[in-house]
């Protein structure tokens, strides 16, 4: 289990990152209303533009395209994908998502495939894979015609000088703040993109419906002139238009993504506080333990400084004691008794048998006890102790020696 400082710091750090996220929220919160507005405000105008071109080319040529941009061609050998994506991650799956869409679309055309980038996550994902990336270039925060009109010049530069022969744009689809798929848009030649393939045509943007009927127009100077001017700006719109639909997905898609990991940061800190406490609680019952274990055994040493210093206390009383009563020595050598040692000696003398004459008044089972009190188990000599002890108070040592021959390690035998 980690420990409370262990698990402190995590809640810190998990913290700190929830505040990162809710500053990340907003500010693509801020971000997504702009770039929603933009989106929505020219997709009509696109979406308009290019059924217009499709009727004017289709009613002002009877079907035979007048212009090159609009000329699909009979044999497809080599394909061009701009692949928009990102500069900056923390946008949930939203770069993953389209680099899948663009790969899994390239592979299922049948021919070489040359990408251009536009977004560094992209760049990044492509190389990592070796993919053919022939040109990239940043995403622009603020993106306008203008800066859009390089990447559409160099895809016209190589559909016109037969490099390459369709050009195809892979992009996220804003539909709405929760919703983003990503799509393929055929952006050379300039007609909707048909295909039997299921998986392809999952990812194809869906053309805008032409106006059935017939229509009516009348063309100054001329058709062709007028193909000539709208087709290359209709290759930039298109273009820009899917620049703004991508980012205004990012914009979304970064926005739910630090709103779910602000709210995950601030479940998990949660979760973390009560591992804290559980963490905190067991620190407090181990040191808890660890003071009752101390004093228990201060208190066991204690109790034995105490009895130690009784027993001082009431031997030198009653060396005091003998002394002040006829000048008798206060105490007897104990050991020389059979079967009475040093330890035994200083127990009873502890326990008041300081004398010949005290250990030869009391019976076995006294002195058994007494010694049993003192932490002494076993005594099998303590029957003859009172014996040996009352001829030592007399003075018959002869008589004391003999006995003790007759002994056999104390005990009669």
């Amino acid at each position: 289990m980690p420990t409370a400082r262990d698990v402190k710091k995590r809640i810190r750090s998990v913290k700190n990152i929830g505040q990162i996220t809710r500053a990340l929220e907003a500010v693509s919160a801020s971000r997504v209303r702009k770039a929603q507005q933009r989106v929505l405000a020219s997709r009509a105008y696109a979406e308009k533009s290019w059924e217009i071109l499709l009727n004017v080319n289709s009613s002002a040529t009877k079907g035979v395209p007048l212009h090159p941009l609009l000329t699909p061609r009979s044999e497809v050998k080599k394909v061009m994908v701009i692949l928009i994506t990102s500069d900056r991650g923390l946008a949930g799956a939203f770069n993953t998502n389209i680099v899948r869409a663009a790969r899994r679309f390239s592979d299922r055309l049948g021919a070489p495939v040359q990408f251009v980038t536009l977004g560094r996550k992209g760049r990044d994902s492509l190389v990592r894979v070796r993919a053919d990336v022939v040109a990239e270039y940043s995403n622009p925060a603020e993106p306008t015609i203008r800066t859009i009109a390089p990447i559409a010049m160099d895809a016209t530069s190589a559909f016109l000088s037969g490099e390459v022969d369709e050009v195809f744009v892979a992009y996220t689809d804003f539909v709405n703040t929760l919703t983003q798929r990503p799509r393929v848009l055929r952006l050379l030649p300039l007609m909707p993109y048909e295909t039997h393939d299921q998986v392809a045509a999952e990812y194809i943007k869906e053309a805008p419906k032409v106006t059935a009927g017939s229509l009516s127009y009348e063309y100054e100077p001329t058709a062709e002139g007028i193909l000539a001017e709208i087709v290359p700006r209709f290759t930039q719109l298109q273009l820009y238009q899917a620049v703004l639909e991508s980012q205004a997905s990012e914009h979304s898609a970064r926005m739910v993504a630090m709103r779910n990991a602000s709210d995950n940061a601030a479940s998990l800190a949660e979760d973390l506080t009560l591992v804290y406490n559980k963490a905190r609680q067991a620190g407090i019952t181990a040191e808890i333990l660890d003071i009752v274990g101390g004093a228990e055994a201060l208190r066991s040493t204690v109790e034995v400084w105490e009895e130690q210093a009784l027993q001082a206390y009431q031997h030198d009383l009653l060396e005091d004691f003998a002394a002040a009563h006829g000048g008798k020595q206060a105490s007897d050598d104990l050991t020389k008794l059979e079967g009475i040692g040093p330890k035994i000696s200083q127990a009873l003398k502890a326990a008041g048998y300081n004398t010949f004459g005290k250990v030869a008044g009391a019976t076995e089972m006294e002195l058994k006890v007494t010694l049993e009190r003192a932490g002494i188990k076993l005594a099998p000599a303590a029957a003859t102790w009172p014996h040996q002890a009352a001829l030592a108070d007399r003075g018959e040592w002869d008589e004391l020696k003999k006995l003790q021959d007759s002994l056999v390690s104390g005990r009669e035998s």
